[in-house]
C-alpha cells in the first residue's frame, strides 16, 4: 500500500463556464500535466466517444439506450466499476488525477447519497476527493443555458420568455450557497474549490480560465502548455437562434441526429464576424435586475463562507444595460443562404470522402484480383471446368 493518498480533482461545471474549452485544453496538454504529477485520464469504458474528454461522466452516466431497467442498472454499474478499477491503477502512479463533467453540478441531485458514495468509492482506491466548481452570474448563465439548449440537446422549442415564465430550468440549482452546502456535507467544506467565471477574477500566470484552473490544482502554466486544439462552445447569434428554435419543432427533424447543428453554428459565426455584432441579451435591463434579486442573499453567503470575502461580493462585473435581442427580418434572406451554403459544403465534403473511400476499395479489389492466389484459383477453375 502506498504511503500517501492521491487527490482526485472533480470539476463539476457549472455548464457554460468554459468547461468544453477546459476539457479539450487538458486533453491537448496531457504530457505537460504528467510532468507535474497530474493525469487527465482517457477512460475507455465502452460508452459514447463524446464522453472521452468528459472523463467524470461515469459518475452520472445513464444507459438510456437500454430499454429494460435491470439491464440499464447492470450497464451503469459495469461502467462505474470499470472506471474505478482503471483509476485505482492510475492512482498508484499519479499523485493528482483530474476528472471533469459539467453535468455533475445538477445531476447528482437525482442520486441518493451521491457524494457520500463517491467519496467512499474513491477512498477504496486510495484517493481523496476535491471538488472544483465555477460559478457564473445567474442572469448571464440562464441566457446562455437557454441558447445552448436551443442549439443542441435537448433542443428546446420554447422562446426564452416562455422558459422563464414556466420555470423551464427549475431542475438546475442556481441557489449556489444551498447547493455548495449539500456537496460540503459529504466532501467537507475544505475540499470544495469555488472559482468565479469572470475574466476579471481569473488568476494564474495568464489570468485566463486555463491558468485559473491550473492554479486551483496547484499546477504552473509553463511554456509547455499549448492551446492550439482547444474546442470552443460558441453560442448561436442573431437570427440563427430563432431559426434553430423553429427547426427543433419539426417532427421529422426531431428524428435526426441534429445534422444541421454544425452548419448552423458555422453560419452564425460567419455572420457574427461580418456584422461585428455587439453583446445582446435576452432580458431587458429591468428584467435582468429583477431576476438577480432572488439570488442576492445566496450569493452573499457564498462569497463570505466559500471565498472568505467579508464584503459578501461574489460577482464583480456590473450589470450592464445592453441591447435586447430581437429578430432581424432584413437579414433573414442572407442568413438562410449562408446556413444552406454551410450545409451543402458539409454534405459535399462527406460525398468527397465517400468517393475517396470507394476508390480505395475498388483499388484494393483490383489488387486482390491480380494477386497470385486468385490467378492460381482462376487457372485451377479453368482446368476443372474443362475436365
Amino acid at each position: 500500500m502506498k504511503d500517501r493518498m492521491s487527490i482526485v480533482y472533480i470539476s463539476v461545471g457549472m455548464q457554460k463556464t468554459g468547461t468544453t474549452a477546459l476539457q479539450s485544453f487538458m486533453r491537448e496538454n496531457e504530457k505537460a500535466l504528467e510532468n507535474q504529477g497530474c493525469c487527465y485520464p482517457l477512460l475507455k469504458l465502452g460508452i459514447a466517444s463524446k464522453y472521452n474528454d468528459r472523463n467524470a461522466h461515469f459518475l452520472v452516466y445513464r444507459a438510456s439506450e437500454i430499454e429494460e431497467k435491470s439491464d440499464r442498472e447492470d450497464e451503469e454499474r459495469r461502467v462505474r466499476e470499470k472506471a474505478f478499477t482503471d483509476l485505482g491503477d492510475l492512482a498508484k502512479t499519479y499523485p493528482k488525477i483530474i476528472l471533469s463533467d459539467e453535468l455533475i453540478w445538477h445531476r447528482y441531485l437525482d442520486v441518493k447519497d451521491f457524494w457520500k458514495n463517491a467519496v467512499n468509492d474513491f477512498k477504496k482506491i486510495q484517493c481523496d476527493v476535491k471538488v472544483i466548481v465555477y460559478l457564473r452570474r445567474q442572469d448571464l448563465f440562464i441566457q446562455s443555458l437557454w441558447n445552448q439548449s436551443v442549439k443542441a440537446m435537448p433542443r428546446i422549442e420554447k422562446t426564452f420568455e416562455e422558459c422563464i415564465r414556466t420555470n423551464q430550468f427549475k431542475y438546475y440549482p442556481l441557489d449556489y450557497y444551498k447547493n455548495l452546502c449539500k456537496i460540503a456535507e459529504a466532501v467537507g467544506r475544505e475540499n470544495i474549490i469555488v472559482r468565479v467565471y469572470e475574466k476579471g477574477q481569473f488568476e494564474g500566470e495568464e489570468h485566463t480560465i486555463y491558468s485559473d484552473f491550473l492554479k486551483s490544482i496547484d499546477v504552473k502554466m509553463t511554456d509547455e502548455f499549448t492551446k492550439e486544439n482547444v474546442i470552443p462552445n460558441d453560442s448561436l447569434d442573431g437570427n440563427f437562434i430563432e431559426l434553430k428554435r423553429i427547426m427543433n419543432q419539426i417532427p421529422d427533424y426531431k428524428l435526426t441526429n441534429d445534422f444541421m447543428r454544425n452548419p448552423m453554428c458555422a453560419a452564425s459565426g460567419f455572420c457574427k464576424n461580418t456584422d461585428s455584432l455587439g453583446k445582446m441579451g435576452m432580458f431587458s435591463y429591468a428584467q435582468q435586475l429583477e431576476y438577480l434579486k432572488q439570488f442576492q442573499e445566496s450569493n452573499q453567503k457564498t462569497a463570505k463562507e466559500f471565498l472568505n470575502r467579508s464584503n459578501g461580493v461574489l460577482f464583480y462585473d456590473p450589470v450592464l444595460e445592453q441591447k435586447q435581442w430581437t429578430l432581424e427580418p432584413e437579414k433573414m434572406y442572407r442568413d438562410l443562404l449562408v446556413m444552406m451554403c454551410e450545409e451543402f459544403c458539409e454534405q459535399e465534403k462527406k460525398i468527397t470522402e465517400l468517393r475517396k473511400e470507394t476508390q480505395i476499395l475498388k483499388e484494393e479489389v483490383r489488387k486482390l484480383r491480380n494477386s497470385l492466389f486468385f490467378r492460381g484459383y482462376r487457372k485451377l477453375r479453368r482446368i476443372f471446368i474443362k475436365d
